[in-house]
């Protein structure tokens, strides 16, 4: 289990000095790092797309940087709420916070970044690069778009809207420690671009007849990439889990899985050198029963397969059969039994000896 360090901001306050004095040197020896100013993240633009996805490059400063020390700072996309809902004061992925799942592979989709403390063992799996020494770093993230689904602990969803709540770029610690002064949160606001809406259809205009040089054709759209997907099975309960295989993917590339027709991101899956797939979709205990849809798309390729799924509705917890109480020392009631009965047979001989005793005498 990783440890967790946790912080403490200290603040010199007159003769009152040597107790803050002691708190700061302890800090100090849990953290040493350096943290120039409280910690602050701009982000390249100011507003993003709701319904398409938005580059934007994160620059973060003022933030700790621990040399050779474990993790460093996660960067998310999401949901914060009113109050304490920092992993420092109690928060918790799912309840406090919620935000756009992503793989932990270098080349994800940029929904989440690792940016790692410099020299850090896990430095090797950072995506966002290193915390420099005056506790500065940048990286390059997507915003996927204004409504997302976000998945809790226990496997449930909730379905986030940042047009009608507030959501923006998360930081905190990473890899399970626990750091308050590397938890900030920057607002995002999403705004339509201007123009984005298809004008309404017009009627076509008379055709001229030629004149000069004819424009050149317009070439047809490229057709879209298809990868072959199946299933071992075409029907799942919820909470369960389907085999699927598939192929037409570039090789080692990152597959996004998508069921549908609720988008609901899956964990992602990895095509291995000749572009083939094999993968164990684990089904939410919350989707909905019906006719839904498992999406494939390469990440790099485009290459995109999908295949039919049913789900039914989740199976009842299995009761347990009950079993016969057993002791605090974990000894059922049967070995108890058969104590007492020997102490009550060694009980009645000793008075039948004492009896036979008294007889004789």
């Amino acid at each position: 289990m990783p440890s967790v360090v946790r912080f403490v901001g200290v603040k010199w306050v007159g003769v009152r000095a040597v107790g803050v004095a002691v708190a700061a040197l302890v800090a100090g020896a849990l953290l040493p790092g350096t943290a120039a100013a409280a910690a602050r993240v701009s982000l390249s633009v100011s507003t993003a797309d709701p319904d398409y996805a938005t580059p934007v490059e994160v620059h973060g400063t003022g933030f700790q940087s621990v040399a050779k020390a474990h993790g460093g700072i996660y960067v998310l996309f999401g949901w914060i709420a009113d109050g304490s809902w920092q992993p420092s004061k109690g928060g918790a992925a799912g309840t406090t916070y919620r935000y756009v799942q992503d793989s932990e592979a270098k080349d994800n989709n940029g929904y989440q970044r690792f940016v790692a403390f410099p020299g850090s063992d896990t430095a090797n799996s950072a995506n966002g690069g290193v915390v420099s020494a005056d506790g500065s770093w940048s990286a390059r993230m997507v915003i996927p778009g204004a409504r997302f689904k976000a998945v809790d602990r226990t496997g449930s969803t909730t379905e986030v809207d940042c047009t009608k709540v507030t959501c923006g770029i998360i930081t905190i610690g990473a890899h399970g420690v626990v750091n308050p002064t590397n938890e900030t949160f920057t607002p995002v606001r999403f705004v339509a671009p201007t123009g984005s809406q298809p004008p309404a259809t017009q009627p076509a205009p008379p055709t001229a007849a030629p004149t000069g040089n004819p424009a050149p054709p317009t070439a047809a759209p490229l057709p879209v990439r298809a990868a072959t997907v199946s299933a071992a099975s075409g029907a799942v309960a919820a909470g369960g889990t389907v085999s699927v295989t598939g192929s037409g993917f570039s090789a080692d590339e990152q597959v996004n899985v998508v069921l549908k027709s609720d988008p609901l991101f899956l964990a992602p899956a990895r095509a291995d050198a000749a572009g083939a797939v094999s993968y164990t979709a684990v089904i939410p205990a919350d989707v909905p029963a019906g006719a839904h849809t498992l999406e494939f798309t390469g990440s790099k390729s485009g290459a995109v397969g999908s295949v039919p799924l049913t789900v039914s509705p989740a199976a009842p917890a299995a009761t347990a059969p009950v079993q016969p109480a057993a002791s605090e020392s974990g000894i059922g009631w049967w070995p108890a039994a058969v104590a007492a009965a020997a102490v009550l047979l060694v009980v009645v001989v000793i008075a039948l000896l004492r009896k036979r005793k008294k007889v004789k005498s």
